[in-house]
């Protein structure tokens, strides 16, 4: 007999998921990013990529055949990429006209992440999760994801900036082998706030892996099914 289960999606973020993304960063940050940044970096920055968290309903016990499905449900094999995020790429390396924007999608967006893939290092730009969704490990998530974009980009390092106020994103990042090096005084334009600089280095190596894989396996274990779809 088939069940219904939620299960969390990270994919790549498309021009449909901008007006739920701008509901989340007004509600997450004093001071936001217009639509009009997201379309940017979407469309032009070939350095940036933006994966959107979203929530689907799926029917769970049962494969096609009927017979119980074996496989624990985070342990799902990745479905391929599809077609129309291939073409959106090809776009945005090779400069093509703009097509027309999409719909918004109807699927709920609970929370995203932009990475920066520079020279040697992925820089995360943003994280955010939705009011509601949070303290439900949509953030540590996000942050295994920005991790494997960077090994399949083959990055050695992971960097990023956090306020300094904010404890609970410190211990996540230092959970996932982050160091702190050091302060950006006044980082902040929204209250003049410290930023601390974090940096994650030689994570394609043996220990980091090892550390990653084990992480990894415990957000599965206590928070349950979810599926990556951009490899």
């Amino acid at each position: 007999m088939q069940t219904t289960a939620v299960r969390y999606l990270v994919r790549p973020m498309d021009l449909g998921d901008i007006s739920q993304v701008m509901e989340i960063e007004r509600d997450s940050f004093p001071s936001s990013w217009p639509a009009t940044a997201f379309k940017r970096e979407i469309r032009h920055n070939r350095l940036a990529r933006y994966l959107v968290a979203v929530e689907q309903t799926v029917q769970e016990g049962e494969t096609q055949e009927g017979e119980p499905d074996p496989t624990p449900p985070s342990a799902q094999p990745l479905s391929p990429p599809r077609l129309g995020r291939w073409l959106t790429e090809l776009r945005r390396l090779f400069g093509s006209e703009e097509e027309p924007e999409p719909a918004d999608h109807s699927e709920p967006v609970i929370g995203f992440m932009g990475v920066w893939l520079m020279v040697d290092e992925a820089h995360i730009v943003t994280i955010a999760v939705r009011d509601g969704y949070r303290r439900r490990g949509v953030g540590e998530l996000l942050l295994i994801a920005a991790i494997e974009l960077a090994l399949m980009n083959e990055r050695g390092a992971v960097t990023l900036e956090c306020r300094i106020s904010n404890d609970a994103a410190i211990a996540l990042y230092e959970k996932y082998g982050f160091q702190r090096l050091g302060i950006r005084p006044r980082y902040y334009s929204d209250n003049g706030e410290d930023a601390v600089i974090m940096t994650a280095e030689r994570i394609d190596l043996a220990p980091h892996r090892a550390l990653f894989r084990q992480l990894k396996a415990e957000h599965g274990q206590r928070f349950g099914n979810y599926q990556f779809d951009f490899f």
